[in-house]
């Protein structure tokens, strides 16, 4: 059985792209929330354990109740 479909614009045949492109579609969706949330004055940096954020307490407060 052939499975084809089509996930942000690309045609993907196995479940290994599948897969592939399934968790960077979700994986992009957290970042950019995650972006949004934050506003400006605030710097999200994707590190190896996560995401920092930098910028003033009061900005970075804001953003922890936005992203709740």
């Amino acid at each position: 059985m052939k499975i084809e479909m089509k996930i942000n614009g690309r045609a993907v045949t196995s479940t290994s792209q599948i897969q592939r492109e399934l968790k960077k579609a979700a994986e992009s969706a957290v970042e950019g929330r995650l972006r949004r949330a934050a506003g400006p004055g605030v710097r999200i940096k994707k590190t190896s354990e996560g995401y920092a954020a930098e910028g003033t307490q009061a900005r970075i407060d804001n953003l922890v109740r936005r992203h709740k």
